[in-house]
């Protein structure tokens, strides 16, 4: 089931598109919270017919893991202890099918730091953190994990020219989960969402981040992102994925632990179909 499937995002750990503000709002001017309600109901409506879709579709996966031991320290100085770089990147051929509320993928290895595979039925090659049924992102603004959220508008954007509201979903007091929430980006046009940036602390095994940051007497600095730049009747499909896991120390500087950059290119569509009319 789609909401059994949610809960299995597993997203462990910037690259951010250029943003700009919309004309005529200035910095820290007031948001108008009276189109909230419109835009919830707006994006849930997306959200059902999104869950219900028949999908099936191939694209090339390609994945690029760097992780930097012990760490990477920005701004450097010359005193600063030597990093081992430890670089990964794998091309797979990725399939996912979506059919009656369920939901599977697969991939092919072909590719694994420069060097043809053809390995069937791969796992996902990453060392520091996994990354499950991203598609689902959007998901946290269908009707049923609004009963469970608070949400409110932030700001106003601009994604490739496209004029989208900044909401923020928080779970309600009382509540807990192994679901992300964080920021979405909603279409102003469409009601679809474009992009998310999770909380960190919503991440799944966040407990392996505290133990990170407590090894190196820091604050963890954690981004996840996920753009959704492919659209296919209707429908919108992730483009690109960032994970960086990062830590501030006590002086301010950055410590980079591990970065994780995922695109999603050379759709093939065999079945998008809906049982509702996209607007």
């Amino acid at each position: 089931m789609i909401n059994k499937a949610f809960g299995l995002l597993f997203f462990c750990l910037l690259i951010l598109y250029s943003v700009n503000g919309l004309p005529g709002l200035s910095p820290g001017k007031e948001i108008d919270q009276t189109r909230l309600p419109k835009i919830l109901e707006e994006v849930a409506a997306y959200c059902r017919v999104f869950s219900s879709a028949s999908l099936n579709y191939v694209c090339l996966e390609e994945v690029t893991e760097i992780i930097y031991r012990p760490y990477r320290k920005l701004p450097r100085a010359s005193y600063d202890p030597l990093y081992t770089t430890q670089r990964h990147r794998f091309i797979y051929d990725y399939q996912l099918i979506q059919k009656d509320y369920d939901i599977n993928e697969q991939r092919i290895l072909i590719e694994e730091n420069g060097i043809k595979t053809n390995i069937k039925d791969a796992l996902l090659e990453v060392d520091r953190f996994h990354y499950k049924h991203i598609i689902l992102g959007p998901l946290l603004m269908d009707e049923y994990w609004q009963e469970f959220h608070d949400y409110r508008i932030i700001k106003r954007d601009r994604l490739k020219k496209e004029p989208c509201f900044v909401v923020e979903a928080v779970p309600k007091s009382g509540i807990q989960g192994d679901h992300l929430f964080g920021k979405f980006w909603i279409s102003e046009r469409d009601s679809k969402v474009w992009r998310m940036e999770w909380n960190q602390e919503s991440i799944d095994n966040y407990e392996l981040i505290e133990e990170t940051a407590k090894m190196l007497k820091a604050r963890p600095q954690v981004e996840l992102i996920l753009e959704m730049g492919i659209e296919e009747k209707g429908i919108r499909f992730p483009s690109r994925y960032v994970q960086r896991e990062n830590y501030v120390n006590k002086r301010g500087v950055l410590l980079i632990r591990s970065e994780t950059t995922v695109n999603y290119k050379n759709y093939k569509f065999f079945t998008v179909e809906t049982e509702v009319k996209i607007k």
